[in-house]
């Protein structure tokens, strides 16, 4: 994969080459490509050396100014697979406690050859991930009875499982900020005192009913920190490596790089927590029912979450200067607040709809990100099977949208605009794919036995309806929200079958009045002001 990357960059063929190694690395790190000796007897210093050539090389590209975004998101997919080549990892014989513990004095001999056949020997020929599940299985093994084995044994094996995370990199987050520390400035280290304190507090919020409020607002502030101190690392990676940067420089920059891949994948949590606890004290409809009586204070913590999502989106390299304008928008309706009038408008309605334009522009910039990432994948993803089964192939582009903070941006723009629907009085429905078709109208069941041209209409959205009945079904209603970026929105986008989702209980109940006729079925635009789509032919 070094040969690839490195010998290849320079050439026409470097996002090929890039998408390639993302692909097989997410692969190889989750164990669904199999690892088998070659032979060799490569130490894992030798893996630290290709490591850092590979991450210099990614750097390098990441930094120049004709990067393209295709790129920018693939090597942020390998970045984390690499592990790390720290002075004790480059060595010329690194790791070598796992040694004296193979050969530990009081310890039955046949514990003695299983460390030193299943872990010992393997990681020294050729290290792997799936050495780090070996030492996890022993650990688990030598401390299930407390009394069996000495102190002194089990702190050194305990040693050695933390020496092979650090190796390949995958300490939580707290660990991977706590070692960059002692190289950030004070402007720098007040940012990431503030996320330390503020992640301290969240983890060990008890989770009751008195809890919710105080848990809403830490969240949020929890990731307003954490924007402020990705900002900051995001701004210390800004310039290139020079040509001659000593080895420790180049081992704390991945160090730097990997806390910041870190902490975009902890605001998906964040984010993923924020929405559900919204969702318990009433979600779209109090918000709604709190623009109503022109209290637009509680719209401040999901307008805020937003914005964070969207700065994620951004220091990620995913059109930055659109994630900026939104997020100015954002922060620019926030502070308007809202009036009683407008001109001679009423200020509710003119509040709403400046709201909705962000809106519509936030989810805007998320399916543009779903419509490119398919486009890097498919072939390379079944080019790249390699024996992986046909549904992880099937599903790769999905589980990395869904999987990533563009799925919650999604989920929270689905719950804002519905709101805004809600308050501005306008039609409850909404168009993920739009469209025209005509065809017998039926509700959907588990099983499709289809033979003719249909449009169909489901109560829930479990799994693969869009897809099961094969080109039969030419459009989709489905009666209940959903988010742009779910599995059911991307797939009806990706074969193109029209899909509008309904929440009004008359369209509804009209909707399940024609089941079985003849209807047409048209939508032009994503508009959800004008007449319902589904008509009787």
């Amino acid at each position: 994969m070094c040969e690839l990357l490195v010998g290849n960059l320079e050439s026409g063929d470097r996002l090929e080459a890039l998408i390639f190694s993302a692909i097989y690395l997410k692969w190889i790190n989750t164990g669904q490509i199999p690892c088998f000796e070659d032979g060799g007897h490569p130490r894992p210093n030798r893996h630290a050396e290709i490591s850092r050539l590979i991450f210099r090389e990614l750097e390098r590209i990441y930094c120049m100014k004709d990067t393209s975004l295709q790129e920018v998101l693939s090597i942020r997919k390998i970045h984390p697979c690499l592990p790390s080549f720290k002075a004790e990892f480059t060595a010329s014989v690194p790791l070598t406690r796992i040694r004296d513990v193979a050969h530990w004095g009081d310890i039955p001999h046949d514990l003695k050859l299983q460390i030193k056949h299943t872990i010992q020997n393997k990681l020294h020929r050729n290290a792997g991930p799936e050495d780090l599940v070996a030492t996890e299985a022993m650990l688990a093994r030598i401390t299930r009875n407390p009394e069996e084995y000495s102190e002194a044994f089990v702190e050194q094996f305990k040693i050695i499982h933390h020496e092979l995370k650090d190796f390949s990199m995958l300490g939580n987050l707290t660990e991977q900020l706590e070692s960059i520390k002692e190289s950030f400035g004070d402007r720098s280290l007040s940012a990431l005192t503030l996320f330390l304190e503020c992640k301290e507090r969240l983890d060990n919020l008890e989770e009751s009913k008195d809890a919710l409020d105080k848990s809403i607002d830490l969240l949020l502030k929890t990731a307003q920190s954490l924007n402020a101190l990705r900002e900051v690392i995001v701004k210390g990676l800004e310039s290139s490596l020079r040509n001659d940067v000593p080895d420790a420089a180049i081992a704390m920059r991945q160090k730097w790089r990997l806390c910041e891949i870190g902490l975009e994948d902890y605001s998906f949590l964040l984010l993923s927590r924020f929405l559900n606890a919204l969702e318990v004290v009433g979600g779209a409809q109090q918000l709604k029912e709190n623009a109503e009586s022109k209290n637009v204070s509680s719209w401040n913590g999901p307008l805020g979450s937003l914005f964070v999502g969207i700065r994620q989106l951004g220091l990620s390299g995913w059109k930055p200067e659109e994630c900026t304008a939104i997020g100015n928008e954002l922060l620019a309706w926030k502070e308007k607040g809202l009036s009683e009038k407008e001109g001679s408008e009423d200020g509710k309605a003119v509040w709403a709809l400046r709201l909705k334009a962000t809106l519509d522009r936030s989810r805007r910039l998320t399916e543009e990100y779903s419509e490119a990432l398919p486009q890097m994948f498919p072939q390379k993803v079944e080019r790249k099977a390699l024996g992986i089964p046909e549904n992880s192939v099937r599903t790769y582009n999905e589980a990395e949208i869904r999987a990533g903070v563009i799925f919650q941006v999604s989920k929270l723009c689905t719950l804002l605009l519905k709101a805004v629907r809600s308050t501005l009085g306008s039609q409850g429905w909404d168009v993920l794919v739009p469209g025209a078709a005509h065809g017998t109208l039926i509700q959907a069941i588990d099983r499709w036995a289809v033979v003719k041209q249909i449009l169909c209409y489901l109560k829930g959205a479990p799994g693969d309806e869009v897809t099961a009945a094969g080109n039969n079904i030419k459009g989709v209603v489905l009666l209940q929200e959903l988010p742009h970026l779910s599995h059911l929105g991307v797939r009806a986008g990706q074969e193109k079958v029209i899909f509008v989702t309904c929440e009004d209980d008359d369209k509804i109940a009209d909707i399940q009045k024609l089941n079985g006729k003849c209807v047409s079925y048209f939508i032009q635009t994503y508009n959800t002001t004008s007449n319902f789509p589904v008509k009787d032919l």
